[in-house]
């Protein structure tokens, strides 16, 4: 082993969490049985660390970790993404997170950067040199508990987090990290349980729910469906919409078994052939009464004609506070909730 994998070894440990600010690294004669290596191999690699900024060698004391100098006046707020392409194919709701991110930043003389988190689009192969350059004066949006493999090391930082998440109950191993954290709570079993409402008030009482990732644990959107339609005694069903599959012909044959009067959909727009209408695309008679969690952006939302609802997150509202929290000097944990609401034919959707 040379000099150059050693020093990428300790670092990869230094930035992963391993190793934090202040502690004592083994001893060079100790390296020297780990890595089976000379000790003049292991003080060219502890030359390359110390050169780096990752360690400090204290003469009779030891070697120490010690992090790259923090830029005070860095005014950069980074939010995660999985993998490279991501931004390409980045549903709706993503896309204007990101928008509204930069637009209430650049307001106030901030800027944004997206920062990838995996070069194999695996939150178990995080790309640790790419997160190296993060340290307790960085502000990172984290949006999805998809990152949570990374959550131990990034609270080790210090760093200022906005986490971003839906009304799921948080599993008890992320709250000693969310906990350090501003959460900003999206309240989809609210917008699951108007949705609900609304269809009700057209007078459906047989409704069903189709979504992707359906039975997927924690599932807010699901969990306010079942819980409104029995609370208003209606009769309800559910659809687990699989990626690779049809999804359209799915939902119609399910309509064709269960006959349902009225539809809570969260279904990629992209999947649905333009030639023909939202409700013809899924076999739905014209005049069922449809209710969408959209996932990416579509004509059907802006035709009037197609007559649809859609669930409406206070997207711009929560950017401003992201924004506006992390960039405070008086930093602290908090949760925030907002709350989603109901887009009808003929309106906008601007908050």
């Amino acid at each position: 082993m040379k000099k150059n994998e050693i020093f990428r070894k300790i670092r990869q440990e230094i930035i992963s969490g391993k190793w934090h600010e202040g502690d004592k690294l083994p001893t060079e004669f100790e390296y020297t049985e780990i890595f089976r290596v000379s000790r003049d191999t292991i003080r060219a690699a502890f030359k390359q660390l110390e050169d780096a900024g990752y360690i400090e060698r204290v003469k009779s004391k030891g070697t120490f970790v010690h992090l790259p100098e923090v830029d005070e006046n860095n005014r950069i707020i980074s939010i995660l993404v999985p993998c490279d392409n991501y931004l390409r194919y980045a549903g709706i709701h993503f896309q204007q997170l990101l928008f509204d991110l930069i637009a209430e930043a650049a307001r106030v003389g901030w800027g944004v950067v997206p920062v990838i988190f995996s070069k194999t689009n695996s939150n178990e192969d995080i790309w640790w040199e790419n997160l190296a350059k993060f340290n307790r004066n960085s502000r990172i949006v984290v949006n999805h508990g998809w990152y949570a493999p990374y959550f131990k090391t990034l609270a080790g930082l210090g760093a200022r987090v906005a986490f971003i998440c839906n009304d799921a109950p948080v599993p008890d191993e992320w709250k000693p990290y969310t906990s350090q954290w501003i959460n900003f709570i999206e309240e989809d079993s609210s917008a699951a349980r108007q949705a609900v409402q609304y269809l009700a008030g057209r007078g459906c009482r047989k409704i069903a729910l189709a979504m992707l990732d359906l039975k997927r644990p924690r599932n807010p959107l699901l969990l306010g469906f079942s819980d409104e339609c029995s609370r208003l005694g209606l009769r309800s069903f559910t659809l687990d919409l699989k990626e690779e599959s049809d999804q359209t012909g799915l939902v119609a044959d399910f309509y064709r078994k269960k006959q349902f009067d009225g539809l809570l959909v969260h279904l990629p727009e992209d999947h649905l052939p333009f030639r023909c209408s939202f409700r013809e695309a899924l076999g739905l008679p014209q005049d069922m009464p449809v209710v969408s969690v959209p996932v990416h952006n579509s004509t059907f939302y802006s035709d009037p004609k197609e007559n649809l609802v859609s669930v409406k997150y206070r997207i711009r509202t929560m950017a401003h506070d992201i924004v506006k929290y992390l960039i405070d000097p008086q930093y602290r944990p908090q949760v925030l909730r907002y709350e989603t609401g109901l887009c009808l034919p003929g309106e906008t959707w601007e908050e």
